[in-house]
């Protein structure tokens, strides 16, 4: 009842449009409108890597040029939409500007996603991107992590941190791609112990948005260097050129 009035008085503000939200909308944070307006990655995509082939001269192949360089440590990669409005919002107020709420309809997202079979039938593990000590002092949490809870809880699995990062380098996302890579080499590690939960398992690595690959390639690497078979790679959002969607 309190609810409901300070609804009608206060009416909560979506944090994707920042309109108010609607009598009769049951979503908290992000309005009704706003997630029928998330765009989900058009098919045909890529078997590997779920990026569409759509206009590229690729519909009859089964692996695009996106994910061709990546590690052997990866067996795919899904997203759940593309990082346009009003999803590129929505991760910029979780990420940055301390909405850690929003992971949950984030997670709710995620837990649509098709998985390839062998990665749903097989992979019960998940393991979030980590952040730096210095980043996770400054936000108060780790976006990917809570994203991995959220997920974990929606699909039935378990959530583990197995990943450390090392020191901070620069914030990936203003970087070209060949400097993406350069930037995380060599920067996570596996926490001491993990080695009995990783030997032999198909994880799922979680992150917010999958942008060229470089830091999804290094963590996979790094997991399987530590006994895990393989890695599936599950975000929220994925940065592709627009190019890529109209073949101009």
């Amino acid at each position: 009842m309190l609810r409901a009035l300070l609804d009608v008085l206060l009416p909560p503000t979506c944090l994707a449009c920042s309109e108010p939200i609607r009598a009769g909308d049951d979503a908290r944070l992000v309005c009704r409108l706003c997630r029928t307006r998330l765009r989900r990655l058009p098919w045909p995509q890529c078997e590997r890597c779920g990026a569409p082939l759509l206009r590229t001269g690729l519909e009859g192949a089964s692996q695009c040029l996106e994910c061709v360089g990546w590690p052997v440590a990866i067996r795919a990669a899904r997203s759940a939409v593309l990082l346009a409005p009003p999803a590129d919002t929505i991760v910029h107020q979780l990420k940055y500007r301390g909405w850690r709420a929003l992971a949950g309809p984030v997670a709710e997202c995620m837990a649509s996603i098709v998985l390839p079979r062998d990665a749903d039938e097989e992979a019960h593990l998940c393991v979030p991107v980590p952040t730096t000590a210095e980043r996770l002092r400054t936000r108060g949490y780790n976006q990917a992590a809570c994203i991995a809870e959220g997920y974990a809880r929606l699909t039935g699995r378990t959530v583990e941190a197995l990943l450390e990062r090392g020191r901070a380098r620069d914030t990936q996302t203003h970087l070209q791609p060949a400097a993406r890579a350069a930037n995380v080499a060599g920067a996570f590690r596996v926490r001491p112990g993990a080695d009995a939960l990783l030997h032999g398992a198909h994880v799922l690595l979680i992150d917010d948005v999958l942008t060229t690959g470089a830091t999804i390639a290094e963590c996979a690497t790094t997991l399987v260097a530590a006994g895990a078979r393989c890695v599936t790679a599950v975000t929220f959002a994925r940065a592709l050129d627009a190019r890529r969607l109209t073949g101009t």
